[in-house]
């Protein structure tokens, strides 16, 4: 959404420019097809040219996840803070030491089981617990957790 945003944004600003210093837009439009013809193959000719066949089939399996949306979105971000405010929460009440095996085994944390969309990517899971860890462990000085 934000890269045809993007893109509606930029061409709106180099066209207003056009028209805003007294360019006859309609020669612009006219020629339009062919101008994005020459500038857009001389800008793919030059991408195939300068690299190697394994970055051109990396780049043509990346363009369709390019123009998606991102998967972390705001509700994401909410089921992240409302875990690691039940966490800590369980830290705060009951001791740090009550976390230890919601640390140790996220897959059988009831905690994290209750926010499927967080607890079901690995990389924040290891990410939190990771620094959780080293909370319990109780051998952390304060610049490691800034």
């Amino acid at each position: 959404m934000f890269v045809i945003l993007g893109y509606l944004v930029a061409l709106g600003c180099i066209f207003g420019g056009f028209i805003a210093h007294g360019g006859n837009i309609g020669v612009v439009l006219h020629a339009l097809p062919n101008e994005i013809l020459v500038i857009g193959g001389g800008a793919i000719g030059a991408f195939v040219v300068n690299n190697q066949p394994k970055v051109l089939k990396a780049t043509m399996k990346a363009l369709p996840a390019s123009l998606k949306g991102s998967k972390y979105t705001k509700a994401r971000y909410m089921e992240l803070m409302a875990l690691l405010y039940d966490i800590l929460q369980k830290a705060r009440k009951d001791g740090l030491m009550s976390i230890e095996k919601d640390v140790e085994s996220p897959a059988e944390s009831p905690i994290f089981q209750a926010y499927p969309k967080v607890g079901s990517d690995h990389h924040v899971v290891e990410f939190t617990t990771d620094y959780l860890r080293m909370m319990v462990s109780g051998n952390l000085n304060a610049h490691e957790i800034e």
